[in-house]
């Protein structure tokens, strides 16, 4: 059996005026604007094995260089999933390289509410890099708790606030000052936890906003 690597690799095409571009070039570009090529990026670059992933983050470096444009934004994503130490090293490496160029947000972190304590929801928006941002969609009753916990990893903002629609019907959402609405969700993740024992899915990556202890067994409940 061949120990050659047979990973296809797209074939590098010609741009006018620039000589030989990378596969990777047009994919690097779309990673830093649109979420759905990020997340497709990193989840086909999850399912290779350990050598071929190494190739991918070469091949990101190297046609961004290529296409002059920064590395960051695509390798944020391949960071994402990275289980590996030495490459997650790597990717690192190239990230401290690229100087972050690309991966300041431009947008701010806002929220909607709706409803109150006793029946509401609220979505929580915070940024990542660029335009995208990471989605805490909840919804409650006093008498249940939290009826609907939706977490989205990666979205463009200009989406954001269709995540309501995922919601309980009859809710009528509005901006809201981002401390106001995690003092009304603060009090109704402690109560959900009391009845329920732990925390939504999806809370844990907000739980530093709530004063609330990811891990059921921290703190008294």
């Amino acid at each position: 059996m061949s120990s050659r690597d047979d990973t296809p690799r797209p074939p590098i095409t010609l741009r006018k005026g620039s000589g030989r571009v990378g596969p990777f070039g047009a994919l690097i570009v779309a990673a830093a604007t649109d979420p759905a090529a990020a997340r497709g990026l990193a989840g086909a670059y999850a399912l290779l094995a350990v050598a071929a992933r190494r190739r991918i983050i070469e091949a990101v470096l190297s046609d961004a260089s290529a296409e002059g444009i920064s590395a960051s934004p695509a390798l944020i994503a391949l960071l994402a999933v990275e289980e590996d130490p030495e490459l997650a090293r790597l990717i690192a490496d190239g990230l401290n390289s690229a100087g972050g160029d690309g991966l300041r947000s431009t947008v701010s972190p806002r929220a909607l509410l709706a409803g109150d304590q006793e029946r509401g929801g609220v979505l929580l928006i915070r940024p990542l890099h660029g335009t995208f941002v990471e989605v805490l969609a909840l919804g409650w009753t006093s008498l249940d708790g939290v009826t609907h916990a939706m977490f989205d990893p990666l979205v463009d903002d200009s989406a954001a606030a269709a995540h309501t629609a995922r919601l309980p019907d009859g809710l009528r959402f509005e901006e809201t000052p981002t401390q106001l609405a995690v003092d009304v969700l603060a009090a109704v993740l402690w109560s959900h936890r009391r009845k329920h024992g732990s925390l939504p899915p999806g809370v844990e990556r907000f739980s530093d906003l709530f004063g609330i202890p990811a891990n059921p067994l921290l703190g008294n409940l």
